[in-house]
């Protein structure tokens, strides 16, 4: 996810933690500079800026429910041919498949044989039995419907809607358009967070999350279910977003890059609480419902988490700013008379249109010399690839032949670490140097599994959280590399379209997981180890931004004569 960059006030002296005196308050700052120096006591309550954490990131938990509960509901069980004949003339499903399907009782089958079934069905079982095998075999026929061999009946939406055979693409639509979803949703709360407040933001993506979850689950058809798990998707990235925004714009520069970091462990929590909820609730509505009404607790961030004091600030919104604020920490003293008295510029609001034209041209800035265009290109396909395989490993499992619930659950536990890794990293090594070492174990670990033989479940799923381990942690490392790469003035935009690519990583996923499996059940995760090799070599490209000045416009990296992308970049890692 795109992290927020917010400003902060550096102080270096300690004031006394009970309170503020206005005297502290240097002459002729400004408005902007008096927020940040009162959060900076707001964060002087460490327990209150906990509880906000925690409401920010805990919807992700969520997010990582919905994103993740295909994998048990939208499994391919055992299918074949129906035939109403033989089933209104109580043959078993054994008999059934024995007489009619190409493949007898061993494996699915999408065609079934050409037999009069009313006539077999006259003739009981045993006797259809020795007539099919004294008469030529007829031509196969493809199915019109589909039988399916479950413990428990529509346990999954497949069987539900009969998405095999010819319809096995939309198998994939229904990962797809939650990932769909998620990328529109960036682009509409964004806006929705910027012209009317991170708050309103936030209400409306909750409100959103508690009406299409539990819709989804009553769908009476597959056109329905997939617009709800769209509109899910749309909401869940609202929610997680806007969170992510309040909570930067809170707390202090100090505390902003750390909580970041483990901002995602929502993520893992949410994986290791869905097998279980998936083995309580088998059938696909009741698992739906499981998931979805929790997001009732919703109501509870929407009442709590407050608007953030700097949004409303540049919105000349100085009084409730500082009401949050005192609503928070009382002692610190009411600027809010002398805020108002600033002669500040009046803020015109932008239409939509003109922020878009506004965004494009941000857009187009980051092509404005050969040397973004390389880093750009760069960045693009390491956050593409970051999230590829994220989703590709995500959905798996039943390629490698691992049992669902062990996979997501041990899937889980390794992401914990994971988002922690890149704290420790930094305290050595360069951004560089973290990158390439992550993107070429994660691409090592996954290309070694072609070598592993489909029967050895251990090292294949060892391998394959390798993989995942590496790949969650450079994931938060190229945030801050891509960040540190492009000067001020499109730094923001540099990161969010990076993200943007990302998502479009995530909405590959199913359907290279769906159908590149026909070609090989290794081929998925060495195609996605290929892309982390790749990202390696391209890395090596970049200059090293650990202990460097970040530049402020595009001229300044236009007329840096070093650190410029280049194949002599690859030895130099300092």
């Amino acid at each position: 996810m795109a992290q927020s960059e917010t400003g902060g006030l550096s102080t270096d002296t300690k004031h006394d933690s009970r309170g503020v005196d206005e005297h502290d308050m240097v002459d002729g700052e400004s408005t902007m500079d008096r927020i940040d120096f009162a959060l900076e006591k707001v964060n002087e309550r460490t327990l209150w800026i906990c509880v906000l954490f925690l409401l920010c990131s805990s919807p992700g938990t969520l997010n990582a429910w919905h994103i993740l509960v295909s994998n048990f509901y939208a499994f391919v069980p055992p299918h074949w041919c129906q035939v109403p004949e033989l089933q209104e003339a109580g043959w078993t499903a054994d008999q059934i498949r024995t007489v009619s399907s190409p493949r007898g009782t061993e494996g699915s089958s999408c065609f079934m044989i050409g037999w009069n079934y009313t006539q077999l069905a006259g003739l009981g079982y045993e006797e259809a039995l020795k007539f099919v095998d004294s008469n030529p075999t007829p031509a196969e026929v493809t199915c019109t419907s589909f039988s399916y061999q479950e413990k428990v009946p529509h346990s999954s939406t497949v069987s539900e809607w009969d998405l095999v055979c010819g319809n096995e693409i939309q198998k994939s639509n229904v990962q797809g358009s939650i990932a769909i979803g998620k990328f529109f949703g960036g682009f509409l709360f964004g806006l929705i967070a910027d012209r009317y407040g991170r708050k309103i933001s936030f209400v409306l993506s909750c409100v959103m999350y508690m009406l299409f979850g539990p819709l989804t689950a009553i769908s009476p058809n597959f056109t329905f279910f997939i617009l709800m798990r769209f509109l899910t998707g749309l909401a869940g990235c609202g929610v997680y977003e806007t969170g992510f925004t309040i909570m930067a714009e809170i707390v202090s520069k100090e505390r902003r890059a750390n909580l970041g970091c483990i901002y995602n462990l929502s993520y893992p929590i949410g994986y290791l609480a869905l097998p279980i909820i998936s083995l309580a609730f088998p059938e696909w509505r009741h698992l739906q419902l499981a998931i979805s009404l929790p997001a009732i607790l919703l109501l509870v961030h929407c009442w709590v988490i407050p608007e953030s004091p700097k949004w409303l600030i540049t919105q000349n919104r100085h009084e409730e700013a500082w009401k949050i604020i005192k609503g928070i920490r009382p002692s610190i003293p009411d600027l809010v008379h002398s805020a108002e008295q600033e002669s500040a510029p009046e803020r015109t609001h932008q239409s939509m249109f003109s922020r878009i034209i506004e965004g494009s041209q941000k857009l187009l800035m980051l092509f404005s010399s050969a040397e973004q265009c390389k880093r750009i290109a760069v960045a693009y396909f390491c956050w593409f690839i970051v999230a590829l395989i994220y989703y590709v490993l995500a959905l798996n499992a039943p390629n490698f032949n691992i049992n669902q619930h062990l996979f997501t659950f041990v899937s889980g536990l390794i992401e914990i670490p994971g988002y922690c890794l890149p704290l420790l990293l930094f305290i050595w090594l360069g951004r560089k140097c973290t990158s390439t070492v992550l993107y070429f174990a994660c691409g090592l670990a996954l290309v070694v599994i072609i070598a592993i033989p489909l029967s050895n479940k251990t090292m294949i799923l060892a391998a394959a959280m390798a993989g995942r381990f590496a790949d969650v942690a450079v994931f938060g490392v190229i945030t801050v590399y891509t960040a540190e790469l492009f000067p001020t003035t499109v730094r923001n935009t540099a990161v969010g379209s990076s993200l943007a690519i990302s998502q479009l990583g995530s909405i590959s996923a199913p359907y290279i997981v769906d159908n590149l499996n026909k070609f090989g059940w290794y081929v998925p995760s060495t195609l996605c180890g290929i892309g982390g090799l790749m990202s390696a070599g391209l890395v090596l490209l970049l200059p090293e931004t650990r202990g460097r000045p970040l530049l402020d416009t595009v001229e300044q990296l236009r007329h840096q004569k070093e650190d410029r992308v280049s194949i002599r970049q690859c030895c130099t890692f300092t």
